[in-house]
């Protein structure tokens, strides 16, 4: 049997045009494309020059062959100060995060002020560039690679602590609240119910800031810090260009092979009962 809609048909609701909802949108939307419009013009985009700049950029790809491979080693020690640079400044900045991370989670800190105050300092560490930490230390303790781990440590604290507060804050508070009830105070609470369970994470951001800063770290040498950016300046000064595409080769090779084995350890902690060799297996069969 078939029932009858007769008495139950939908009406379709009737729009106002001039609503208060549509006055929104509609400013909503001309701020945007004000905004956009104005942007575009801030940085004088124009397309005719970048036209007008490729032949350019054409002629160094030719200039570049055959690569000059005669100061490889001098390029491969580089390469590997930017690595150390960028895995000193790392733990650095997780050991001055250890202390800090508890004191701007909500779950984890004593006071709120603390709290906030904690949080400050992360939001002011992590929104300053970390070329601009390197142009203040190299003018406070002089060229080098020290003064570009000092960079990234203090950029990364803001950084990684904002990272682990995150991992910290939504953990499940079950394992904390059965210690407690045990007699235990904060600390202990801590160290033996939420970090145990935290910890997979907190390793894989870590790592994962560590694979941000050797691409980032490549840069520093630029303004002086270390590493293999300083090489990549000289051959760009000198238009050394069989020089400066194996400095870029280099660099190329070792952040694919950081990704490459960041990825895989993080995937080895966060899914320890999969295969971590599929991470690294090669889609082509034999």
């Amino acid at each position: 049997m078939i029932a009858s809609f007769d008495k139950k048909r939908y009406i379709e609701p009737s729009q106002t045009i001039l609503s208060w909802q549509a006055l929104r949108n509609f400013a909503t939307f001309l701020c945007v494309v004000v905004f956009l419009a104005t942007a575009f013009s801030v940085v004088q985009f124009d397309l005719s020059k970048l036209l007008n700049g490729l032949p350019k950029i054409g002629s160094w790809f030719v200039q570049m062959f055959p690569p000059d491979l005669s100061d490889i080693d001098r390029v491969l020690q580089d390469a590997f100060q930017t690595l150390a640079m960028a895995t000193v400044g790392t733990i650095l900045a997780l050991l001055v995060c250890i202390p800090l991370v508890p004191l701007a989670a909500r779950n984890t800190t004593p006071n709120m002020i603390l709290y906030r105050f904690v949080r400050g300092i992360f939001s002011i560490l992590r929104g300053t560039e970390v070329l601009v930490f390197a142009l203040i230390f190299v003018a406070a303790v002089g060229f080098g690679p020290f003064t570009g781990v000092l960079a990234i440590m203090f950029n990364m604290v803001g950084a990684l602590g904002k990272l682990l507060t995150e991992v910290i804050e939504p953990a499940n508070p079950g394992p904390v609240e059965a210690v407690q009830l045990t007699g235990a105070g904060r600390v202990k609470a801590f160290r033996y119910a939420l970090l145990p369970d935290v910890w997979p994470n907190i390793i894989a951001s870590t790592l994962y800031i560590w694979e941000f800063n050797v691409r980032a770290s490549t840069v520093l040498g630029i303004v002086g810090a270390g590493g293999i950016g300083q090489t990549l300046k000289d051959s760009i000064d000198l238009l050394d260009f069989p020089k400066m595409i194996v400095v870029l080769g280099v660099i190329l090779a070792m952040v694919i092979a950081i990704d490459t084995i960041s990825s895989w350890v993080r995937n080895l902690i966060l899914n320890p009962n999969a295969k971590a060799s599929k991470t690294l297996r090669s889609p082509i069969r034999a």
